[in-house]
């Protein structure tokens, strides 16, 4: 086989080996792959190349770092929307889209998918019958997909998490599975309301591939995210893979003879952004190259290294948010997991006045526990200012660390504390498995999607409300609802009640016991508290009462929302019984 016909025959390897799975496993639909009927779990998302529309996404499981079989499918709407259903299915999952029309950024025209062009997209972890929103499929989650394949033992969680870690390094993204991009062909959608940078990033990458798309001829710009995904997968972005260089014939509909630059995902696709930016009849975003510095920057310099491949720096970073209202002066910690305990410590650092902080955790891979201690606070309910009392902590844990990634936007608060110490007293602790399950869960139960990746809102900041998403509004609202109910109980640290609910849900129901002992508040949030238990109805009705009376007190709850706004989430915690799943 020549060097092209290597190049050509790895573009289309998952799709030859995805048609051969669908032939030889039973049924198909939505069969295959642990599903069952009447099972619910399902995932949904958006497909976007400019959002694609028409396109066929397929589910598929992942065995043993291959793709295996068929779990469910779908076709994307006119935004590029999708739902699959993925059945009782657990366990890693790749996603591949094909077909479809979208609109070119670079040309503003509309273009097909070309034949054997494709999107993927793969997740490291699927709950069994839990509920996903939100997924991207891109071509930054397609050159992670191609990266994941290649590497050692193939698509494993470990991998697959590596390799979406790294592709999104090297793009400045900090998810590229949950981030939704940025459509620069609508009037102002980079300097609206809630667009943070890594949307600016991820849409105007996008943009930049059909850019450079379009310098080299390509009748269909979907050629370029194939020859990205090619390019990728060795972990060096360097117009080759595996040591052999990468030919464009037959990609987008090139015609034949020409390669692959060297500098295609380097310099030139800087100045294929570079270009696009300044184009004021294709880029309405109402940003301009200097928003993009940082990342024109980082491409222009770039070797092409994906981080964390060989020969990269190995210094890991995790930062974030401790909100309990933001807590000042905290310390944190990071803790290795070893055999679902926690283990040695990583590092530590203090949080900043607004509740942040980065820690440095080196080249260690795998499950990370965080917990916080000690620090200050503007309590929600009361305004006042506190203290985490003595003995009381808050926590979250990362189901899967790669080696050497950076990992930002983590939010440690009350719901990832539930969810951490749900983990550790699920059978076999603190697994990556479990860790993934337990923040789901909890994220289920307070209808919030993501409790890891999600800001909640501030209530105590005027509007804050108008431009929050369902999820930051629940997130938020759960948090002043638990200070709402500890300044009931007259705690003189609001953080006892976060203590108490990491109990209740330790064993899986909000019920006021653990494990079948009623939870004694006594001592709880610093000594304030009388002696007597948790209420059976905390974590339920007793919360919906609490947010309700916190929505209704215009002096602290200052969002602009009302109970009207919560209500689905306010119906839901009355009509609980209190089970985590």
């Amino acid at each position: 086989m020549n060097r092209r016909n290597i190049s050509r025959a790895f573009s289309v390897l998952p799709l030859l080996i995805g048609a051969s799975l669908i032939l030889s496993s039973c049924g198909g639909g939505s069969g295959g792959g642990g599903t069952t009927a009447g099972s619910n779990g399902s995932i949904s998302g958006t497909a976007v190349k400019g959002p694609v529309s028409g396109a066929a996404v397929t589910a598929y499981a992942i065995d043993n770092g291959t793709m295996g079989a068929q779990v469910g499918t779908g076709t994307t709407d006119s935004q590029g929307n999708f739902m699959v259903s993925t059945g009782t299915y657990s366990g890693p999952l790749m996603f591949q889209m094909s077909g479809g029309t979208y609109t070119d950024e670079a040309t503003n025209a509309g273009m097909a998918m070309h034949s054997g062009d494709m999107m993927t997209a793969v997740i490291p972890s699927v709950v069994s019958g839990s509920t996903m929103t939100g997924i991207q499929i891109t071509p930054l989650t397609s050159m992670a997909q191609a990266r994941a394949h290649t590497m050692t033992g193939g698509m494993t969680d470990a991998n697959i998490t590596a390799a979406n870690a790294a592709v999104g390094a090297y793009f400045m993204v900090d998810d590229i599975l949950r981030t939704l991009p940025i459509n620069p062909l609508l009037q102002g959608s980079g300097i609206a309301a809630g667009v943070n940078q890594s949307m600016k990033n991820y849409g105007m990458t996008i943009a930049a591939l059909s850019q450079y798309a379009k310098t080299l001829g390509m009748p269909t710009s979907s050629g370029i995210v194939t020859a990205m995904m090619n390019d990728a997968s060795d972990g060096m972005f360097d117009g080759m893979m595996g040591g052999s260089p990468i030919s464009l014939s037959g990609m987008g509909g090139m015609m034949s003879g020409t390669m692959m630059q060297s500098t295609a995902g380097t310099s030139s696709l800087a100045t294929a952004m570079t270009a696009f930016m300044n184009d004021a009849s294709v880029n309405l975003s109402g940003l301009t190259a200097a928003d993009m510095q940082a990342l024109i920057n980082q491409l222009n310099t770039s070797s092409g290294n994906l981080t964390g491949a060989a020969g990269s720096p190995v210094n890991g970073m995790i930062s974030g948010t401790v909100a309990m209202g933001p807590v000042s002066s905290g310390t944190m910690k990071a803790y290795a997991v070893t055999n679902g305990t926690m283990g040695a410590q990583l590092a530590s650092g203090s949080t900043d006045s607004k509740g942040n902080f980065t820690m440095s955790v080196g080249s260690y891979a795998g499950t990370v526990m965080l917990q916080m201690s000690g620090g200050t606070y503007t309590d929600l309910a009361t305004g006042a200012t506190m203290t985490l009392a003595a003995g009381d902590v808050m926590t979250g844990i990362i189901p899967s660390l790669a080696s050497g990634s950076t990992t930002s936007g983590l939010q440690i608060t009350p719901l990832t504390s539930m969810a951490q110490m749900r983990a550790a007293h699920m059978t076999g602790g603190m697994t990556e498995t479990n860790a993934a399950a337990s923040n789901t869960a909890i994220g289920s139960y307070f209808l919030v999607n993501d409790i890891l990746k999600t800001r909640p809102l501030d209530p105590s900041v005027a509007g804050s409300g108008t431009a929050a998403t369902a999820d930051m509004r629940n997130y938020g609202m759960t948090i002043a609802a638990i200070s709402q109910e500890a300044g009931a109980l007259g705690m003189s640290s609001s953080s006892g009640m976060v203590t108490a609910f990491m109990q209740d849900a330790s064993d899986g129901v909000f019920d006021g016991t653990m494990n079948g002992s009623p939870i004694a508040m006594g001592n709880m949030g610093g000594g304030g508290m009388m002696m007597g238990n948790m209420q059976g109805t905390a974590g339920t009705s007793g919360l919906a009462t609490a947010m309700t009376t916190f929505l209704n007190n215009a002096s602290m709850n200052k969002s602009g929302l009302t109970s009207v706004d919560m209500n689905a989430l306010l119906t839901k915690l009355n009509g609980s019984n209190g089970t985590i799943q």
